[in-house]
């Protein structure tokens, strides 16, 4: 498997310890509140053969102070810091710092449940396959208040169900619970700092295309926990946005030439202000259906849709792309 040409290749800073299997990898900023609750998740599942990295992204809040009185309690924890602001940013300075041979990434909104860490190391030691590029979990959401009429139940959850598999190239995994091995993933450049969504399903793209495998672990559980001030529409709204951009953003990395790229982007631009009508006026159909979870829906879809249309309107204005 040959990585790709990437200009900025992820080069490690901490060599590979023959002694530790798994690095989990919490990437976390300006949540102090919550990042013991995830940490403690994970200090009793953990062996000799393991370690835990804090990557503080630039906190501002007691972030810094909190992870740096958790690591002088535990020798397995350490902290490190990332100034560049962004989960690609964080998760790539992980890779670069771990010990372990494979990088485990949980988010500091979450839990780890029972065994999940086990789980992890049963699968790398007893591999099913030489060609694993990617393996992953289900989280379930945990709503700290009901969530408001209009929204899915299951919103912030994932669990695609079944037994362990690969994953054909439809489906994907969530950035939140999944390992990647450490010098594989560094291979192939790491996440991409530029994506504020899906840098996740980037990376999982070019593994894939190298022929990688993606695998789901479902035995290897984690809880989601989503506060009441993120069950808003602003809130999910913004997300929404933010995933049509690097939706564009991908799908331009899948297009060679120069004039390919720019007529995608023209044609685009042309539709997105219909495309979002159709939507409205479907959500404007579907108000009194289920509470508005559908009309909410196609609102939602008509705001990836603008992000969509809005990152091609930048890349227009700068065409530099890079090419998966």
């Amino acid at each position: 498997m040959n990585a790709p040409e990437t200009d900025n290749p992820l080069v490690p800073t901490s060599p590979i310890s023959t002694g530790v299997l798994i690095t989990v990898a919490i990437c976390t900023r300006n949540r102090a509140n919550i990042l013991q609750r995830a940490v403690a998740s994970v200090l009793p599942q953990m062996t000799d053969e393991t370690e835990l990295l804090i990557v503080d992204n630039a906190s501002t809040d007691d972030t810094p102070a909190v992870a740096a009185h958790l690591a002088a309690g535990h020798p397995r924890l350490t902290v490190c810091c990332e100034n560049e602001i962004g989960v690609g940013a964080a998760r790539n300075t992980a890779l670069k710092k771990a010990r372990g041979q494979y990088v485990l990434f949980l988010d500091d909104d979450e839990l780890a449940d029972a065994g999940w860490l086990q789980a992890y190391a049963d699968f790398f030691k007893k591999s099913p396959s030489s060609r694993v590029g990617c393996v992953g979990g289900p989280y379930i959401a945990q709503h700290e208040v009901p969530p408001p009429a209009w929204m899915n139940p299951y919103y912030g959850g994932f669990d695609i169900g079944g037994g362990q598999r690969i994953l054909t190239c439809g489906t994907n995994l969530s950035g939140g619970n999944c390992a990647y091995p450490r010098a594989l993933a560094c291979r192939f450049g790491g996440f991409d700092s530029g994506l504020v969504r899906h840098e996740d399903s980037d990376l999982n793209i070019r593994l894939r295309n190298a022929g990688c495998e993606i695998w789901w672990l479902p035995g290897a559980r984690v809880f989601h926990r989503l506060p009441a001030e993120r069950l808003n529409f602003h809130t999910v709204g913004g997300i929404a946005f933010n995933e049509g951009r690097s939706v564009a953003l991908l799908r331009l990395r899948r297009i060679h030439g120069n004039f390919s790229r720019a007529a995608y982007r023209l044609a685009r631009m042309v539709i997105t202000p219909f495309h979002m009508l159709l939507c409205l006026l479907a959500a404007l159909f579907t108000l009194p259906r289920r509470h508005g979870r559908i009309s909410a829906g196609f609102l939602l879809r008509s705001i990836r849709i603008a992000g969509i249309g809005w990152q091609m309107l930048v890349n227009w204005r700068n065409p530099d792309i890079k090419q998966q």
